[in-house]
């Protein structure tokens, strides 16, 4: 058996695995941590790993030397802008804990000389030169410029490392502690993944080519395994998710994504190898190999699940598998609606009916929650009476009015009147024997259970959407405390990314509407105070601060609907206040659609600037005009 070859078709398919693992990451960090600066700068480098893996995989099939040269050096565009991302990516998690940054010089300086070194490592051979196969692995000569840049390279890493071991010293949990060591541990492997080290000495002749490939694999084990746990870490640096949820989320994306990757891609090549050994067709053995594998994979993932939540909630297990319990066994109002049309059915079939109808009671009135064999009105619906005493004739469980068969649906005590069950009348009513009777009661029970566990889960949610608000506020704090000292107080709701879209919501209902009566908006300190001087009413206080603030955007002198210093009160008052419609509003303007859209937005991100300095007045604190917001202003001033 040639076992270089056989460890160079495992060096192929773990190369392919860990790109498609690095590039399974970045997508997990853009979906889900994509306004952490931590997160976003450890994208930038595992772009650079990508650039290199992706590219090691393109020169597997080049014919010739000379073709594998040009891959050679277009990975030198990862290579080069490594170690500005390692400098990025230490910048972001000093600022994570401690609000010092690096001088500037330093943030534009990194990207010129990496954008230089790659250039001249693509047209030019003072970084890199001709070209040599040893151990079956090819690669480029050093110029004269590699060495310097190999230093470079390597004092960034270490430095990068140094920053990221202080910034451990200076968290103040022993979770954030727990995982600034995890991302340590790793920090190192972006440069094992990327450097080309054959440039330094080469292989040595002396040694078997067989040794260069066992080397080269167990690297790429290791990079997988540090770039996995560096991801790890950074998923909770800046997050508003509790930690169990992304634990959960990772592990699961970690399994489902990267894991059946490798073992599909291991499957494909095993299988080749086989159908290769048993003189079979090209593709034959290999194709079948990596469906089943992937079949497998998420069957395990599946099957291992109750493992998975006993190895990440651990002293939170017993609430956890409350709460997924209880979401599996929620009413939705489709389920609800579902139920009850079973129910209707069964009726029907009891009575000998071909149709009816059953309406539920909301806020004293009924309203139609499902028929069968005709449609019903609204307005016959609503004219149903409310009480038993107001009906028309009494037979066993049903009593006649306006042409049907009627039969009351009550709560679980049986005091409170639910909805109504309703059947076609045929003249007389429907005659059930005892047996048949006792079963429609039954089911008026059943129904009467579904539509009471509906309202108290009703109530439940509408209790706790009222605390969202609190509680995201509670996941920005505890997120940032686990790795910053900052005093709690410091926090507002109007750091959230979310506060413009927050504002705009309550704006579009300013007159009334679940977007202002529900807003986050209500918990601002500001809104609070305000609302003590209109006897506590908190609705009535959101609206006179969205008017304050957007007063203190009204020019001085006379109104000009036209004119650019009038352009975002104006917006803001005739769209919100007035509520005029946008067609409307763009014609006594001068704008078009499209132009009042872009200036909308930047007349609320402007607006909540000024009410994030209203809430930043009434706590305490110093304001901080946003850079959005300074951004937003120099837009309208432009045009």
């Amino acid at each position: 058996m040639d076992w270089q070859r056989f460890l160079i078709g495992v060096n192929d398919v773990l190369t392919a695995g860990v790109g498609a693992t690095v590039f399974a990451l970045m997508l997990y960090l853009f979906f889900y941590n994509r306004d952490s600066r931590v997160a976003r700068a450890f994208s930038g480098l595992l772009a650079c790993v990508f650039i290199v893996y992706l590219v090691d995989l393109l020169q597997i099939g080049a014919r010739s030397l000379a073709s594998a040269l040009i891959f050679l050096r277009l990975q030198w565009v990862g290579i080069a802008f490594t170690p500005t991302m390692y400098l990025e990516f230490s910048r972001a998690i000093r600022l994570s804990v401690r609000e010092r940054s690096f001088p500037a010089w330093i943030r534009y300086l990194g990207p010129g000389l990496s954008t230089l070194v790659a250039v001249l490592a693509l047209v030019t051979d003072w970084v890199v030169h001709d070209g040599m196969i040893t151990a079956g692995a090819p690669h480029m000569r050093p110029g004269g410029l590699f060495y310097p840049f190999a230093l470079l390279f390597g004092l960034s890493a270490l430095w990068g490392l140094l920053q990221t071991l202080d910034a451990r010293r200076q968290c103040y949990t022993t979770a954030a502690r727990r995982r600034m060591t995890y991302l340590s541990i790793g920090f190192i492997a972006p440069a094992i993944g990327v450097f080309p080290y054959l440039l330094i000495i080469g292989w040595p002749t002396a040694l078997p080519g067989v040794l260069l490939w066992v080397l080269l694999i167990v690297g790429n084990l290791g990079v997988a395994a540090m770039l996995m746990l560096m991801a790890y870490s950074v998923a909770f640096i800046g997050a508003l998710t509790p930690d169990r949820v992304i634990k959960h989320r990772l592990v699961r994306f970690l399994l489902r994504g990267p894991l059946t990757a490798l073992l599909t891609l291991a499957a494909f090549g095993g299988g080749l190898l086989l159908e290769s050994a048993l003189g079979l067709g090209p593709y034959s053995l290999s194709l079948a190999a990596a469906a089943l594998t992937i079949i497998l994979a998420q069957l395990g993932v599946e099957l291992a699940k109750p493992v998975l939540d006993l190895a990440l909630y651990r002293e939170g297990r017993a609430e956890v598998a409350r709460i997924q319990e209880l979401s599996q066994r929620m009413l939705t109002a489709a389920d609800v609606h579902e139920f009850l049309e079973n129910i209707l059915a069964a009726i029907c079939e009891l009575a000998h009916s071909q149709g009816g109808f059953v309406a539920t009671l909301e806020n004293g009135q009924l309203q139609c929650e499902s028929w069968c064999g005709f449609h019903i009105s609204p307005e016959e619906v609503a004219a149903f009476p409310t009480t038993v005493t107001t009906a028309g004739e009494r037979r066993g469980p049903f009593f006649a009015w306006n042409g049907h068969w009627v039969a009351p649906i009550y709560d679980k005590a049986g005091q409170t009147l639910l909805g109504l069950v309703g059947i076609q009348r045929a003249g007389v009513a429907p005659s059930l024997s005892a047996e048949r009777e006792e079963l429609l009661e039954q089911l008026l029970v059943q129904a009467g259970a579904a539509l009471e566990d509906r309202r108290l889960q009703q109530t439940v949610l509408e209790a706790f959407s009222a605390l969202l608000p609190e509680l995201d506020d509670i996941q920005r704090r505890r997120g940032l405390l686990q790795y910053r000292e900052q005093d709690v107080a410091d926090f507002s709701l109007a750091q959230s990314p979310e506060f413009p879209q927050w504002i705009h919501d309550a704006l579009s209902h300013y007159w009334g509407g679940p977007r202002l009566t529900e807003s986050p908006l209500l918990n601002l300190q500001v809104v609070q105070q305000t609302a003590a001087a209109y006897d506590g009413n908190p609705i009535r206080g959101l609206q006179i601060v969205l008017t304050q603030a957007i007063e203190q955007l009204r020019p001085l002198g006379e109104r000009k609907l036209t004119a650019q210093e009038w352009l975002l009160y104006n917006i803001l008052e005739m769209k919100f206040l007035r509520g005029q419609k946008v067609r409307e509003v763009a014609q006594r303007l001068a704008l078009s659609e499209s132009d009042f859209y872009r200036k909308q937005r930047v007349a609320i991100e402007t607006l909540a600037r000024i009410i994030g300095e209203m809430e930043e007045k009434v706590r305490g604190a110093p304001a901080h005009p946003s850079d959005q917001g300074q951004a937003a202003a120099s837009v309208v001033k432009n045009g």
